[in-house]
């Protein structure tokens, strides 16, 4: 009777494990990483993760924000595979003037104006919250802004106009802005509620874009961001919050990266005399024969010549003229 008594017992721990077990999994999670963890002044940032639902991938609308300190350097909404009937919709966003109409084109220097129209396509009223973001041609982001309207009524919707400052520094050329469209501010636990809406506008600067501009894939449960660190990027740590809500459950993660100063050599933070006695001294070292220091072979080719010398020389140049 105690043998029975005692199996028994175990068999109920070994149910209640198994439930334990099962129930302590997550129903619905995001993961987020970056390839390296720390990127120089000018690189491209890569951002990316999984949507997954009880350990299998799904598809959903991932809202991303990079942070530094108090700052957002970038919002985004990326689309981890083809989503069915989202609860929002960006309907029109287009380049224009302060009276909302249309123009082609807005000069480094100058207030650009972006007019955006969304929709609430939820069977509720809900919060809406309308973002615009801005690239160069370099697929650096460049600035952004946005309106909330609380309570916005199903089938109905808001039109807004936000101003944006094209920084002297962007790059001319083709240039990207993006449509957004949260449940709230994505600093305030907001998620996306429609996929992006990209528009291509041209931005008139005297220094010219490469054309390489910011990229977002998205495929079954997985999502992917790149895009360009600014030359005078802020130095220290980007936080990076992930967020995405499929069939009204939320979740959301935290990953990080370092922003550092090409050619500081010795880590302070600063590109200043010392780092230029380390390069060149190690420059003439490596010419005559002699022990050099690795650090200054700045683009990892297993080589020092002109081609380092032109990115320290570019980098001091940056540098010391942001003041």
């Amino acid at each position: 009777m105690k043998t029975k008594t005692t199996l028994s017992f175990l068999f109920s721990i070994m149910i209640l494990s198994s439930v334990l077990t099962v129930n302590a999994q997550s129903p619905f999670i995001i993961t987020v990483s970056t390839p390296q963890a720390s990127y120089n002044r000018g690189e491209v940032v890569t951002i990316s993760g999984t949507l997954l639902s009880n350990g299998q991938s799904t598809t959903g609308l991932v809202g991303i924000r990079v942070v530094n300190g108090q700052s957002s350097v970038a919002i985004r909404t990326v689309s981890a595979g083809t989503v069915s009937n989202p609860p929002g919709a960006i309907t029109q966003v287009y380049l224009s003037d302060s009276s909302a109409d249309p123009v082609t084109s807005v000069s480094s220097g100058d207030l650009a104006f972006f007019t955006i129209r969304v929709i609430n396509n939820d069977l509720t009223p809900r919060d809406l919250v309308a973002i615009v973001t801005v690239y160069d041609a370099n697929g650096v982001p460049l600035s952004m802004g946005g309106i909330k309207h609380p309570q916005v009524p199903p089938d109905t919707g808001f039109t807004s106009t936000v101003s944006l400052e094209i920084p002297l520094s962007a790059a001319g050329g083709q240039a990207y802005a993006y449509g957004e469209l949260f449940s709230n501010w994505p600093n305030q636990g907001g998620y996306p509620l429609a996929p992006e809406t990209p528009l291509l506008f041209t931005i008139d600067a005297p220094t010219h874009g490469t054309g390489q501009h910011s990229i977002s894939i998205g495929s079954q449960g997985s999502y992917s961001l790149s895009f360009r660190l600014p030359p005078t990027a802020t130095l220290g740590q980007d936080d990076i919050y992930v967020i995405s809500s499929v069939n009204g459950v939320s979740a959301s993660n935290l990953a990080y990266f370092y922003v550092k100063q090409i050619g500081d050599f010795n880590a302070d933070n600063r590109l200043d005399f010392r780092d230029l006695l380390f390069f060149t001294g190690n420059w003439i070292a490596y010419y005559n024969g002699q022990i050099w220091d690795p650090k200054i072979d700045l683009n990892n080719d297993g080589k020092v010549n002109f081609n380092d010398l032109m990115i320290f020389t570019n980098a001091w140049i940056i540098y010391n003229s942001a003041g």
